[in-house]
This record gives structure tokens, sequence and C-alpha cells, in this order.
């Protein structure tokens, strides 16, 4: 049943297609009790400055170097899923701008955001202890030798592999949880958490509590499929609704949190491409 409703909803215009998502995300977010959230780790809205984000600062040429790199073992027009390649390169800036000892990245898949990730970790440089370290999560085993599952996605290699191919292995922790379950048990606290899926709202809004947790006071933590007030980013664009209800309702709820996306990036959100906007958003304490 459930595949022949995904079938349906597939030949239905993106307009309908976003109304239907949100009305079935807003009943399950609603069956949800009411979850607390401390903001106090977060930066204010004020501290983050969108400019500055991603100048220049004589790391482009580092940055050029890096998706020749990448590109050598991942197929980087890869578009099967996997975030776009404006969302790549904004995610090794980030890093690199920022130099955070550890970061959870939620949701791997096929590890284009991993890989790039990694890289920036590997450039910053850390060469005191503890070193530099990239734990990402996934509810299924990325790597399984016998299911090969990157194959499903037009990829390669599995991401362990590509990750050693770039000589970066070392600094990656792949674990295979449930976003829900890492959280709540994991011991360590992080400086960048990088919420990378679409899931449902339910499923978002016990994610954002239990992920503020986890942060080191001043960390930062990056949502990706933030849609402000729910609205598609370009026209007949599709929305994924459940980042925003998730954030919608805590607000509602009196928590002190606001999601501030990060806008037009400097660069087209793919190759070739002349769209600049991402879904991208910080969330921030007001």
């Amino acid at each position: 049943m459930k595949v022949i409703k995904r079938m349906v909803r597939r030949l239905l215009p993106a307009p309908v297609d976003n109304v239907v998502r949100r009305a079935l995300q807003v009943r399950r977010l609603s069956r949800v009790p009411a979850q607390a959230a401390d903001v106090s780790r977060l930066p204010k809205a004020e501290e983050i400055s969108l400019l500055e984000l991603f100048e220049d600062d004589g790391i482009a040429d580092e940055w050029d170097r890096t998706r020749r790199q990448v590109g050598e073992v991942f197929e980087y027009e890869n578009k099967w899923q996997a975030v776009d390649t404006g969302v790549r390169r904004a995610l090794w800036y980030l890093v690199r701008r920022w130099k955070p000892r550890r970061v959870l990245e939620i949701g791997t898949l096929v590890g284009a955001s991993t890989l790039h990730i990694a890289m920036a970790l590997k450039t910053c440089g850390h060469v005191d202890t503890p070193p530099s370290r990239l734990v990402t999560v996934d509810l299924n085993d990325v790597n399984d030798p016998v299911r090969r599952p990157w194959k499903r996605h037009r990829v390669s290699a599995s991401p362990q592999e590509m990750l050693a191919r770039l000589d970066c292995a070392n600094l990656v922790e792949f674990v295979v949880a449930s976003s829900l379950d890492y959280l709540a048990g994991r011991e360590a606290e992080f400086d960048f958490v990088f919420v990378d899926h679409a899931a449902s709202a339910d499923v978002v809004y016990r994610e954002i509590p239990l992920a503020l947790t986890a942060l080191c006071p001043g960390g930062h933590l990056l949502m990706h499929a933030y849609y402000p007030d729910g609205k598609p980013l370009h026209p007949g664009g599709v929305v994924a609704p459940g980042p925003h209800l998730a954030v919608r309702r805590l607000r509602r709820q009196g928590v002190g949190l606001a999601g501030l996306p990060l806008g037009p990036l400097p660069w087209p959100t793919e190759i070739g491409s002349s769209n600049h906007i991402t879904s991208l958003a910080l969330l921030v304490r007001e």
C-alpha cells in the first residue's frame, strides 16, 4: 500500500504534492508529545554574518584542489539523492572556516557530504590531540559489502573506500543507527552538527532537542532541506516540509529558536545551473 501511495504521489504536480505532503506531516507531528529544547549552546543570529561565511580568505585554491581530488573518486555531478554540488562546497567552506574538532553528520547515503567534510577536516590540519573526527550516522550500513547500496545510486565505490582513496579514512567513524537512537545514547559532544536528510516533521521535531544537547557551547547546527515558511525555493519546486514544521512547532512552544537560511550561495547549486539558492539553514538562538 505504501508503495502504491508513493507511485500515485509521483504523478501529482509539485504544488499539489507539496500540499498533500505538508498536510500528512502536520497530522503526524500533532501526535508527538511536546519536546523541551535548550538553545543556550547555540550562537545568536546577530553573531553570524552570512556575508562572511563564504569569503575567499585565500582558500579558493585549496577548494579547487579538493574538488579535483574528490572528483577522481566520486561522480561529482551525481544527482541521485546526494546533496548537490553547491552544498558540498558550502560544507567544505564552513568546516574550513570554523575548524571544528568533532563533527556529527546525520544521514550518510552515498557519502557526498561525508567526503567533503572529511577533506576539510584534513585541510584544517589539527596536529595536537585529540585529532579532528567526523562521526556519520545512517539507518543503513552504507558500506555493506554484500548489498553494496552505493550501486543503487550509481556510485562506483562505498563511502569508506572513497575516503581511503583520499587518505581520510582515519578521520571518519561510521555508525549504523537511527538518528534518534544515536543522539539519545551518544556520549561525545560536537562542535558542528549537520542534519543531512529530509526526514518527516515528527522525526525532526524529536531530533532537534537531542542534537542541541550534543553541541559544544558555541557550536553550530546546520539543517539541510530547510524551506522557509514551507515554500519552494523556486517556482514549481518540491518542498520537504519536515525541518520547517519542526522548528515552527518549537517556536510556538516558546523556544527561542530560529532557522537562519544561508540563502543564495556565491556559486551555483549545480554545475552549469543559474540557481544559487540553497536549502541549508543554521539554527540560531533568538
